[in-house]
């Protein structure tokens, strides 16, 4: 379609054309004045809608990575900002203000994580900062970059003990000194409950783990329940009894079990024995191994209680939080 703009500079150069054939006089010069008003007035007009040899000059530009722009209501860029994305990283006490140091890994969406800070990001691709320490438990970040200055901070809980007693729900019994052991004679029955209370504003384990309970081999039946236990164990644990005599049982806990608030945690264990006694005096045991992240061989950060997908039993965790308990005649 031809537009007027389009219209006066075609009729312009015509009329510019036939006014070279014709004698130079006043009406030659007016026909050159006209030409030149048609064309300075119809070249711009031409250039800013796009028509003829100017056809695609108005089309928007793509804006770059970084391009910040603004627009007025009539769709002309009023503003233009051109910048890096960029990443600040920082670790620090949950509880505090305290910064936490260590050895920084950084992934970039599925690639392997290295200990290169990645303080130049882009847009739209997904991050994970974490660190390891051997004081901290450090939470990694997973984020996605936006255009700007990403600060990104990582909590951290300070590792410490926690404590772990026993009660015997049937005689009204605290077991946790030795003063009182509960009797496990041939097909007896124990039902014990266990506490677990950590440390205020620091953790031994603030992203779950595994409970077991180890106990002798004779005893038949043992079951633990609670609000805290998971109903799946995702997490891979080797363990070796103290005793040939003994055997286990694992159930896994949630990070409320010591979220650094030191509330009491409870969960409660019976006990169903075979045909014969448990001796008098005999120990039994209930560990609590933190989970805790790892770097493992192909670059993942992940979360267990030991390195399995490193083909290794190393524990993960900073301690284990336990109990030793003895039965009574």
């Amino acid at each position: 379609m031809v537009t007027w703009s389009a219209a006066m500079f075609i009729t312009g150069l015509v009329l510019g054309i036939i006014s070279l054939f014709k004698k130079w006089d006043t009406k030659k010069t007016k026909q050159t004045v006209t030409l030149l008003t048609l064309i300075l007035l119809g070249l711009p007009l031409l250039a800013y809608m796009g028509v003829g040899p100017f056809q695609g000059l108005n089309t928007p530009l793509a804006i770059p990575e970084g391009l910040s722009v603004s627009t007025g209501n009539n769709g002309v860029t009023t503003t233009v900002e051109n910048y890096q994305p960029t990443a600040s990283y920082a670790t620090k006490d949950k509880f505090s203000t305290t910064a936490v140091s260590g050895t920084a890994y950084y992934k970039v969406n599925d690639l392997p994580a290295t200990t290169t800070a990645k303080t130049n990001v882009k847009s739209g691709e997904r991050y994970t900062y974490w660190v390891s320490n051997d004081s901290y438990y450090v939470e990694p970040v997973v984020f996605i970059a936006e255009p700007g200055v990403n600060d990104i901070v990582a909590d951290a809980w300070e590792n410490a003990s926690a404590t772990i007693t026993g009660y015997d729900v049937v005689n009204h019994e605290t077991i946790t000194n030795g003063a009182y052991n509960t009797s496990m004679g041939a097909n007896d029955q124990a039902n014990i409950q266990i506490t677990y209370q950590g440390t205020a504003k620091k953790s031994a384990g603030p992203f779950g783990g595994v409970m077991v309970v180890e106990y002798n081999s004779t005893i038949s039946s043992v079951t633990c329940t609670g609000d805290y236990l998971l109903p799946e164990n995702p997490y891979h644990l080797t363990y070796t009894t103290s005793a040939t005599t003994h055997t286990y049982k694992a159930w896994a806990y949630s990070s409320e079990v010591d979220d650094g608030s030191g509330a009491v945690r409870t969960f409660d264990c019976q006990f169903k024995n075979g045909a014969k006694a448990v001796g008098a005096g005999s120990p039994w045991y209930v560990k609590f191994i933190p989970a805790n992240y790892y770097v493992t061989n192909d670059g993942d950060i992940v979360l267990d209680v030991e390195k399995f997908e490193n083909d290794d039993t190393t524990r993960t965790g900073l301690g284990t939080p336990s109990a030793t308990f003895y039965w009574g005649a």
